[in-house]
């Protein structure tokens, strides 16, 4: 059976999100494709492996932040509990989770690494512990999340395409769901800069209707910094927003009680939490950009991620009809069977046999 060992950084990085979600799904289904893979960082700060479900235990040490002055120490010592693993494990193929190219030159199996966006790169954020170049260059194959991360990819590394492969996530089927719709509209995740969170505020701000009649929840992401707290006043809509935060498990429970879900990202690499939303029978309303064309087609409604008026139309016009909703509803039910963590698994089995049947 072949053997698969993920490099383990995102689960020192990420308590929660897209990418250790990704790589935790993966590992769970590839043994049904003939693949032995392993997650087994030293120290951990991420909730996925740390689930009672999880059918092994994947960590040493599960805490729930790195101390003070501690994370380059922590960091060096998981990057050394991996390299233990490699010759312990003996795996044919690294698949890197996370862009940590500090342990490229420490080993010698070949490795591949999925690449989940190119937004650094294109909003010229400098981020030298997060580098791609090194990585990229030397990888034995680059798995990317979409046809659009690739094509950006291609663009600014100016890799062979023939070195990469587009393989969608996936998103978990739901079950028992609550029917009933609250006057609630959802936003999910980081609300910084390409995130375009203060063009969301500014259209609810806007909407008479959607002042008097709705809420809008800020599901993670954090508290409210000083800027976003002082436009919130500005509109007068601090009555009209709430701040939540928990596992993914109360995250499904605001997707399915929500009137509507909304995205208004300027860039995404694949934005998994539309589909989540979709899967929790959650209408969804987005930026009409190049990403969200090709994940999600025609199951949602999109708007003009600059235009203020465009975005308040779109979010009345959803919010005030339930046959609107009803419909996208419906759309993004059947969005959600095309992605499946089984086929994202699957193709990626079959990717990691071709490689190693080339040697």
């Amino acid at each position: 059976m072949i053997k698969i060992l993920f490099e383990n950084s995102i689960f020192l990085h990420q308590k929660k999100g897209g990418v250790s979600k990704y790589i935790v799904n993966l590992n769970k289904k590839l043994y049904q494709f003939g693949i032995e893979s392993k997650i087994f960082p030293l120290i951990t700060i991420n909730d996925y492996l740390k689930e009672k479900k999880t059918f092994y235990k994947k960590y040493i040490f599960g805490i729930s932040s790195i101390p003070r002055f501690c994370r380059k120490f922590f960091f060096y010592l998981n990057d050394l509990f991996f390299l233990i693993n490699i010759k312990i494990f003996k795996p044919d193929l690294i698949h890197f989770s996370f862009y940590n190219q500090r342990l490229i030159h420490k080993f010698k199996v070949p490795y591949v690494i999925t690449i989940y966006d190119l937004i650094h790169e294109i909003y010229e954020i400098q981020d030298l512990q997060f580098s791609k170049k090194e990585l990229v260059e030397g990888a034995k194959h680059i798995f990317c999340i979409s046809k659009t991360t690739k094509d950006e990819l291609v663009k600014i590394y100016n890799i062979n395409e023939k070195k990469i492969s587009v393989v969608y996530l996936g998103v978990a089927k739901k079950n028992n769901l609550d029917e009933r719709k609250d006057n609630t509209i959802l936003y999910v995740g980081d609300r910084g800069r390409y995130k375009n969170f203060e063009s969301l505020l500014r259209a609810f701000g806007r909407s008479f209707f959607l002042k008097k009649n709705f809420k809008l929840i800020c599901f993670g992401g954090g508290k409210f910094n000083s800027q976003e707290i002082e436009l919130i006043n500005e509109l007068d809509i601090k009555n009209n927003l709430y701040q939540e935060t928990g596992n993914d498990e109360k995250l499904n429970k605001f997707y399915s009680r929500a009137s509507l879900y909304v995205s208004p990202s300027l860039m995404e690499g694949f934005g998994l939490t539309t589909l989540e939303a979709m899967s929790c029978s959650c209408p969804v309303l987005c930026s009409d950009i190049p990403i969200f064309r090709e994940i999600l087609g025609n199951c949602c409604e999109y708007f003009k991620p600059k235009d203020i008026e465009d975005i308040k139309d779109k979010l009345e016009k959803i919010t005030k009809s339930q046959n609107e909703q009803q419909k996208l509803i419906k759309l993004g039910l059947n969005k959600v069977n095309e992605y499946s963590w089984e086929k994202c698994a699957s193709q990626t089995s079959d990717i990691y046999k071709k490689l190693l049947n080339e040697k």
